[in-house]
């Protein structure tokens, strides 16, 4: 009777603590309680699992058909195994377990966990604990400051054990002064004992070297996933090494992880290395980055990205090497921004050029750039001269200055660092202004200045429809740079023969022959002039006739009496009829020459009308400094 109730004691207790660990979920702190641990003993794989996921464990293996050593015996169980991570210390549960036996569970745990799990055992089961025995209490290296309350047991004595009366027991062995934990176990003996008599064979025996060193490798190659994934290479790299040769079907698998660790560790190096060297690249410490991308390449021969490196660090050494000593040229260092000033320094020579009939310029303009990116550009008149010399000189400076800080000067650089760079613009220029008189005649055009005709008027004559017979006056502006000749050349004003013929017409044929620039007319001056010249040849005859028959008359017989008269009135009508021919030819060639100056007008139109508002411009070259 006493038995049974102490049974159903027992029983309510096992329930608390079960409750007792049910409300301790939230508790993540990786500590097992004493009715957890019972629970993972009694379970199944299913109800392990289950309570290993409340308590925040994941599962590092689970394997079939391990090697189980017992006592020097050996026993072939499943095995599940799961971590839990603190800091630097992980607590680890590996439960061994066979169908129709209560499971062997290894408690790998912190002296912080072992502490409470003895400290709850002493408090169920007093009467196992020996008041007398010693023990030295001391306070935690590696855990945190919240666990370090807890006491860690240093144990002077043998192993510690309780033994329970369900069979089981819980051993505390000593703790391990490697890494600060403590290995706890929980099964029963005998259980053992029972599964080894029934299990042992011969099979067993001759394969129990086998299941060990499997054991080892599994185990190690577990260990070594695990210290991978928080990139403690080496230590994974040694655990697989130990176990390389154990067994000769296992070295290809242990070779590959081997392999793929080995990558991962050659990969982490190579981007450790690499953003170490980016690091001192980017602050400028050369020497030390060409050490970090040496060390790439010492890992990867073939890394495209340190070779680049490594080639641009030289060439940045060898920059800072040189550049104080040498000076490069601007124009090939800053091509672009030396074409923009080019241009910039050009519009303002052309606008100078522009706005001044008659000038010279000797000048100097100097870009230079130090080591430092300072602009230190200048500009030296050596002689300039205009007509309104004390107008232009300060504008010319003011513009000038003004160039010095233009925004196409830049600093220059090679392989981002700047370097001493100068370019010089020699300016040496000179224009004159002249007006030049040319007449288009018919058959030819004729220069009516000192100065030699443009060729380019001579063909603008020729071949633009809108110049038409007239007088042409041209302003021609010569300018000359470094050598090299330019010319602006516009049409400033015309003149042609008009209506105003009518009037040349006055003297027979020459306002036609005005009017067409000797094209027509001609034949007019000269029939009109022959019939002038035989009415008075006519007329002076008539005079004479006229005379001679006044005075002789009386005295003359009929017969030459009627000559004389007869001649005295052919001249007369001689006379009348060449001044009557003349003067018809002659209106006609007045009315002629009105209408062809007419004609000169209208022809001319396009070109007068486009005079008024400006001269027309024939060429224009700007002077070009490059």
């Amino acid at each position: 009777m006493r038995e049974r109730l102490f049974r159903y004691g027992f029983f309510l207790l096992t329930l608390l603590c079960v409750h007792s660990a049910m409300g301790q979920e939230l508790n993540y702190d990786g500590c097992l309680s004493h009715s957890q641990l019972y629970e993972l003993y009694s379970g199944n794989v299913q109800s392990m699992g289950q309570m290993m996921g409340r308590q925040r464990f994941f599962m590092v293996s689970s394997d079939n058909n391990v090697t189980f050593m017992w006592n020097g015996d050996t026993l072939m169980m499943n095995l599940c195994n799961w971590q839990f991570s603190q800091g630097f210390n992980d607590i680890y549960v590996n439960a061994f377990y066979k169908e129709g036996f209560h499971n062997f569970v290894e408690y790998n745990t912190t002296a912080a966990c072992a502490n409470k799990l003895l400290q709850e055992c002493k408090e169920k089961y007093m009467e196992q604990y020996d008041d007398d025995e010693t023990f030295e209490l001391e306070e935690s290296k590696n855990i945190s400051d919240s666990l370090s309350l807890f006491p860690i047991i240093k144990k002077t004595s043998p192993q510690l054990t309780f033994n329970f009366r369900e069979g089981y027991q819980i051993l505390f062995p000593e703790e391990n002064s490697v890494n600060d934990q403590f290995l706890i176990q929980i099964y029963n003996p005998k259980n053992f004992s029972q599964l080894i008599s029934l299990s042992k064979t011969q099979l067993e025996q001759q394969l129990l070297a086998r299941q060990i060193k499997e054991q080892t490798i599994l185990k190690n190659m577990a260990a070594a996933d695990s210290l991978a994934k928080i990139e403690e290479f080496p230590a994974a790299i040694q655990m697989l090494e130990e176990v390389y040769d154990l067994l000769p079907d296992y070295i290809h698998t242990v070779d590959t992880k081997l392999g793929a660790i080995k990558k991962q560790y050659k990969e982490k190096k190579i981007q450790t290395y690499t953003e170490e060297g980016e690091r001192l690249y980017h602050a400028g410490d050369y020497n030390g980055a060409m050490e970090m991308f040496s060390n790439v390449l010492r890992e990867d021969i073939n890394n495209k990205n340190a070779k680049e490196r490594i080639d641009n660090i030289g060439r940045k050494m060898d920059i800072l090497h040189q550049r104080g000593q040498v000076t490069y040229e601007y124009r090939e260092s800053n091509p672009q921004n030396y074409r923009e000033f080019g241009e910039a320094l050009e519009q303002e020579l052309n606008q100078l050029v522009d706005n001044t009939n008659d000038g010279t310029l000797d000048m100097r303009f100097s870009i230079i750039f130090d080591t430092m990116g300072i602009n230190q550009s200048y500009y030296n008149i050596n002689s300039f001269n205009t007509v309104a010399i004390d107008k232009n000189l300060p504008i010319l400076q003011n513009r000038m200055s003004k160039l010095l800080g233009h925004k196409s000067l830049q600093p220059s650089s090679r392989e981002d660092i700047f370097i001493r760079s100068t370019s010089t613009f020699n300016i040496n220029m000179d224009w004159r202004s002249y007006e030049q008189q040319v007449a288009k005649k018919r058959k030819k055009i004729v220069n009516k200045s000192s100065y030699s005709l443009n060729p380019l008027i001579e063909d603008a004559l020729t071949n633009d429809p809108r110049m038409h017979y007239g007088t042409y006056f041209f302003n021609v502006k010569t300018k000359n740079y470094n050598d090299r000749a330019y010319h602006d050349i516009s049409l400033t004003k015309y003149k042609t023969v008009g209506g105003e013929a009518f009037i040349y017409g006055l003297i027979p044929g020459l306002g036609t022959l005005i009017a067409t620039q000797g094209k027509e007319g001609a034949a007019c001056m000269v029939l009109s002039l022959l019939c002038y010249g035989g009415a008075t040849t006519s007329y002076v005859f008539y005079k004479d006739f006229k005379k001679k028959y006044d005075e002789t008359h009386a005295s003359l017989n009929e017969k030459d009496e009627k000559a004389l008269r007869t001649k005295r009135e052919v001249c007369k009508w001689a006379a009348i009829g060449g001044v009557s021919i003349g003067g018809t030819i002659q209106l006609g060639g007045m009315i002629k020459a009105m209408v062809r100056g007419i004609q000169n007008k209208k022809h001319s139109k396009e070109l007068r009308q486009a005079l008024q508002y400006e001269p027309i411009e024939i060429k224009k070259e700007n002077i070009h400094i490059q």
